[in-house]
């Protein structure tokens, strides 16, 4: 009897060590555990979203900016209920399986999502008269990105999107969450710390169905900074403009040569960044998604042979080299047998000096010069002048090109590599940014700037973070070389082969390129790439520029017109429409 008793003692001693353990885990150990979900079912912490910093012109014109909007947002604590969420679906066009990931990759179960960022009023309207049916979903007033201009200047300025899972693990730090919408491309992918301010909040108590009846408090949200970019708004649209009527795809890019600052970067074809920001169709993505690639910004990201253009790096290493000087004469009957191999110019120069070879784009010239100074040395001169590696300009997506080399082929490299090297052709691969700093370049007499399209960063406390001007390399040692090979630009356009981009009362220097191609699936005939580069005035430069229309054959007619129209607006303010005139490259 004694042992029974003592057995069920001993039993009832255990029980209560256990329910004591356990009370003690539930009320000190996991206490706030159960308070915070406790006070969950009545107590909402509701977002309020940051505005995004606004994007400005070099004048202060708005580019980028926020418009008052409804957001659809799901608390997945509540909202998760299968029946609501594909009535949510039905109301909102977007499928339930969408929903219902967003919400399993939510890390906090009562953490709102944002599920739908610009719900139209007939949206809210729907969700108003079944919130019954609804429970944890919620509209709030919020902020929706807004690009007064479209088109213009869509990849300088990028799009935003909702955050991915791979995004979420670069910026969760910075406080980002699921379902937030963050810088894709461009400035606000580049600056998307800047721009993105920080989150503010309401506490509000809540019916048993999750609908605010009472707010506790606020915290109110900071806006991003604002930018001030180095953007000229009416260039960058009297670029657009001129290289839209082309009909052709192609790239822009205006620098001023005196401290890099980007004043216009054009790509086409374009996109409109506000599709993105309330929810692109099935439709414009398809179109996105063409052969034609929109979303590419082909100023920084796409590569092309140089063509002729590229003889300035080959001009500069033969004088520096002491192959030429600016006296030297060559003779060019039309062609010139490398190797085993005839190469071609575009005509039969004859006796011909250094200036006109370089104004009348000689290839035989430009062949004879490649050959004796050799390609390990026109590859370092190129690179001197920013071709083949990045110019550190301040948007993501830039690609670095290629200037090849000997050591770079790992097979045999033949005279006839160095030959189509001379010439822009055969391996050589740059952006039209780096063209456009080796312009800006021998405009200024030999400062390599670091190209940049945000001058200063404006907080909301007032205070201003420049961006400085940056100083990559100073070739002023080779002034003499580059100021004769101005000699030879300016002739391109009084008198050689970029006469089109005459300006009147305005001295213009130049170069063009024809880069020859072989037939792709993009370019069946092998169309070529007609590239001018250039510089004006003349004696004070103000702009530089490149230039490349994609299959659209020769510099001087194609894209020397569209020079002279981007100059003539930017140093007179006056626009002007310009034919083509082809007189070879």
């Amino acid at each position: 009897m004694k042992t029974r008793v003592f057995i069920v003692y001993i039993f009832i001693l255990c029980l209560s060590i256990i329910l004591t353990v356990k009370l003690y885990q539930i009320q000190i150990i996991d206490g706030p555990h159960y308070r915070e979900l406790a006070e969950g079912n009545r107590i909402r912490i509701l977002p309020v979203s940051a505005p995004r910093g606004e994007i400005l012109d070099r004048k202060g014109k708005v580019l980028a900016k926020n418009r008052a909007s409804f957001a659809v947002y799901v608390i997945p604590f509540e909202g998760n209920r299968e029946e609501s969420l594909k009535i949510l679906s039905g109301i909102i066009g977007i499928p339930y399986a969408e929903i219902k990931g967003k919400l399993d990759k939510a890390s906090n179960s009562l953490q709102p999502v944002n599920i739908l960022p610009d719900a139209s009023i007939e949206i809210v309207g729907k969700i108003k008269e079944l919130e019954d049916k609804l429970p944890g979903v919620l509209v709030v007033t919020d902020v929706i990105r807004d690009y007064p201009y479209k088109n213009i200047a869509s990849h300088i300025l990028g799009y935003i999107g909702e955050v991915s899972s791979e995004e979420m693990k670069i910026f969760q730090e910075d406080g980002v969450r699921m379902g937030d919408t963050i810088g894709k491309a461009g400035i606000e992918r580049g600056y998307q710390v800047a721009l993105m301010g920080v989150r503010g909040g309401e506490q509000v108590e809540v019916d048993a169905m999750g609908r605010p009846i009472k707010v506790l408090g606020t915290v109110p949200p900071i806006p991003g900074s604002t930018l001030v970019t180095t953007i000229d708004l009416d260039l960058q649209r009297i670029a657009t403009e001129s290289l839209k009527r082309r009909g052709l795809p192609g790239a822009i890019v205006a620098i001023d040569p005196q401290n890099g600052d980007i004043l216009a970067m054009v790509s086409s074809p374009d996109y409109d960044p506000n599709s993105f920001a309330k929810g692109i169709s099935a439709k414009e993505w398809e179109r996105l998604l063409s052969p034609e690639r929109p979303l590419l910004n082909r100023a920084i990201s796409a590569v092309y042979p140089p063509g002729s253009t590229f003889k300035v790096a080959v001009a500069l290493a033969a004088l520096a080299e002491d192959i030429v000087n600016e006296d030297s004469v060559f003779y060019c009957p039309g062609s010139m047998v490398i190797g085993n191999r005839r190469f071609k110019c575009w005509t039969s120069h004859g006796r011909i000096d250094f200036l006109d070879a370089i104004a009348d784009s000689c290839d035989v010239s430009f062949y004879t010069m490649g050959i004796k100074v050799g390609a390990e040395k026109i590859a370092r001169y190129a690179r001197l002048l920013g071709l083949g590696d990045l110019t550190g300009v301040d948007i993501p997506g830039e690609t670095r090109g290629l200037i090849p080399e000997p050591s770079w082929k790992k097979e045999p490299w033949y005279i006839g590599d160095t030959a189509n090297m001379s010439i822009g052709q055969g391996y050589v691969q740059v952006t039209p940014i780096q063209m456009a700093v080796l312009a800006s370049t021998v405009a200024n007499g030999g400062k390599v700037y670091k190209p940049r399209v945000v001058s200063e960063i404006v907080n909301q406390d007032g205070t201003k973070t420049s961006q400085p001007a940056v100083l990559v390399r100073d070739l002023s040692k080779f002034k003499k070389e580059i100021a004769i090979i101005k000699k030879g630009m300016k002739m391109v356009v009084d008198t050689g082969t970029g006469t089109s981009a005459r300006v009147n009362g305005i001295s213009v220097a130049g170069k063009t390129g024809t880069a020859e191609n072989f037939p792709t699936k993009s370019n069946p005939q092998g169309k070529d790439h007609a590239w001018f580069i250039a510089y004006a005035p003349t004696d004070n430069p103000k702009i530089a520029l490149s230039i490349v229309v994609e299959q659209g054959g020769h510099g001087g007619s194609t894209s020397a017109p569209i020079a002279a129209e981007i100059i003539s607006y930017y140093l007179t303010g006056k626009s002007i429409i310009k034919g083509g005139e082809w007189k070879g490259d």
